[in-house]
């Protein structure tokens, strides 16, 4: 019962670990980029006091474009565009921190079951017994060992076909009920990349529409059609967009991904269920 319980609580304490590693990263992320875009757009006290030294005269062609990128684009937006921009590189770092997370889960839980899997086969049923909470088919084993316990204390002298096929059905229900629980283990935020992955080009979608209402407005007040015009808004609000599908591209092709490792994990579970019923089957017919 304690291991039962522990079990999900050491799950939630990695998640908000990986949660507030996310929070910390985007906020430090975040005040970096605004403390770099001030020190880069606000001449020093030493540039602004120097007095013009006798220069010569430049050209219009001479003059250096000023650089417009991504971090101008930034800090330049709209509130709202912000946020959006905000809210879906967020949304990115938390579908690598999950895809890291699933990695080592799914790889320590094919390495134990590997490891049981063994046991199982060798007969080293001393072994299972102290292994069989660390994996999943080692908890399927024992919810079928349980019931047979069950059986085996309560069974009269004489042992019929029917009552073995019933204590055949009665195990195998078990063991769907562990299984069921530890695939609901294994698929633990899956609906968050879902969601991550049906919503993101969506919410930057909306980014776009605002930033590019903001710059028809900006022509409006400016009077002016002029491409330079408008041209820094479109572009702010396109940022957003690719924003983004960069952070639904990768959520959808993570959640395909193991969304094939959960459907091999549910064929390996399902062959152990049926060749624990059957190694259990074959203990009745020989007489044991």
């Amino acid at each position: 019962m304690q291991n039962s319980f522990q079990s999900p609580l050491r799950g939630w304490q990695a998640r908000l670990r990986w949660l507030a590693l996310l929070c910390l990263m985007a906020v430090s992320s975040a005040s970096a980029g605004l403390v770099l875009a001030q020190s880069t757009t606000e001449p020093t006290a030493t540039e602004q006091s120097a007095e013009p030294v006798m220069a010569a005269p430049v050209t219009a062609a001479e003059l250096p474009g000023e650089r417009f990128g991504v971090r101008e684009m930034f800090t330049q937006a709209d509130l709202v565009v912000k946020s959006v921009m905000i809210l879906l590189v967020l949304m990115s770092l938390l579908t690598w921190a999950i895809l890291f997370e699933k990695l080592m889960t799914f790889a320590g839980a094919r390495s134990r079951n590997r490891r049981f899997l063994a046991l199982f086969r060798a007969g080293d049923k001393a072994s299972m017994e102290q292994q069989a909470s660390q994996s999943a088919l080692g908890r399927i084993w024992l919810a079928g060992q349980t019931e047979l316990r069950h059986f085996m204390q309560h069974r009269g002298s004489n042992v019929s076909a029917e009552q073995i096929n019933r204590l055949l059905q009665r195990m195998a229900l078990n063991a769907s009920i562990a299984q069921e629980r530890d695939l609901a283990r294994l698929g633990g935020m899956m609906g968050v990349l879902a969601t991550i992955g049906a919503t993101a080009p969506f919410i930057g979608l909306f980014g776009t529409v605002w930033g590019i209402l903001n710059s028809f407005a900006g022509i409006a007040t400016a009077k002016s059609t002029s491409l330079a015009v408008v041209a820094p808004g479109i572009a702010e609000a396109l940022l957003a967009t690719a924003l983004g599908l960069f952070a639904a591209i990768p959520a959808v092709m993570i959640f395909n991904k193991f969304a094939r490792d959960i459907n091999g994990f549910v064929g390996s579970l399902d062959n152990f269920s049926a060749e624990l019923l059957a190694s259990v089957s074959r203990q009745f017919d020989e007489g044991h």
